[in-house]
């Protein structure tokens, strides 16, 4: 599935907690080094790793909350979303509604195309006043909207994102979306092209903006494109696409 919104990896070590009683603090420091080694892991992009760290330390401590939302995300990774959302909802718990927590919880939803859910804990996570990242939360609403195909709506919230975070892309590239199934392939374009100035190595709408030219026969801009994701992500899913889309236009030119 598309990867729309940004995680927010928040997963800070905890602190200013009472100091256990010496039976539990062997436990809990058994607990923080598995935390540690799956965070590296994560970090390393090998869940699985960071998953067997984690299911043994959510066995020392179990009360942790960034244990907790850390399991969460790996599982997200992993696909198990329903295992994710059981951690993700603990850690809330844990934590007092953290809203870092509901947005990541939030992206599950996306994951799990429950729109709804989603649109909820996306909300409350963007009016917490304590929350830093009210944008991404915010254009998070906008696409699950427009998953919905309530464009307008969508729109709304894309464009607030935006107010309050204009070098933040993926609100521009959610629009592109709404803008191309409008068939309004001026206004797709330019949102493209917004969220290709923004962030350069944003691969997808640079796809998209590829696509787009071909069917302007705009060959040799649409080259560009693809030779730039080719560039900035060798060997990756989307640069095979854009390699066999090259092939393509090569063998339509002869």
């Amino acid at each position: 599935m598309l990867k729309f919104v940004t995680v927010l990896l928040l997963l800070t070590l905890f602190s200013c907690v009472p100091v256990p009683p010496e039976s539990q603090r062997s436990n809990l420091e058994r607990a923080d080094t598995h935390y540690k080694l799956a965070l590296a892991n994560l970090k390393a992009n090998h869940p699985t790793g960071a998953l067997k760290e984690l299911l043994v330390a959510v066995e020392l401590d179990p009360e942790n909350a960034s244990i907790q939302v850390a399991l969460a995300q790996t599982y997200q990774r992993k696909k198990a979303y329903m295992q994710a959302e059981i951690h993700y909802l603990k850690a809330l718990e844990l934590s007092d509604n953290d809203p870092s927590y509901q947005n990541n919880l939030a992206s599950l939803y996306l994951d799990m195309e429950k729109w709804d859910k989603a649109i909820y804990y996306f909300d409350q996570a963007a009016h917490n006043l304590l929350f830093a990242d009210t944008a991404v939360s915010i254009a998070g609403e906008g696409y699950a909207y427009l998953k919905k195909n309530e464009y307008q709506t969508a729109l709304g919230y894309l464009n607030e994102s935006i107010e309050l975070a204009p070098r933040y892309a993926s609100p521009y590239f959610f629009k592109s979306m709404i803008y191309h199934s409008l068939g309004n392939i001026d206004k797709e374009k330019l949102s493209l092209q917004r969220a290709i100035k923004i962030e350069p190595k944003f691969l997808e709408p640079r796809y998209q903006l590829a696509l787009l030219l071909v069917r302007e026969n705009l060959i040799e801009e649409a080259h560009e494109q693809l030779e730039a994701i080719i560039e900035y992500s060798p060997n990756t899913a989307m640069s095979f696409k854009a390699e066999d889309l090259l092939k393509t236009l090569s063998g339509s030119c002869h």
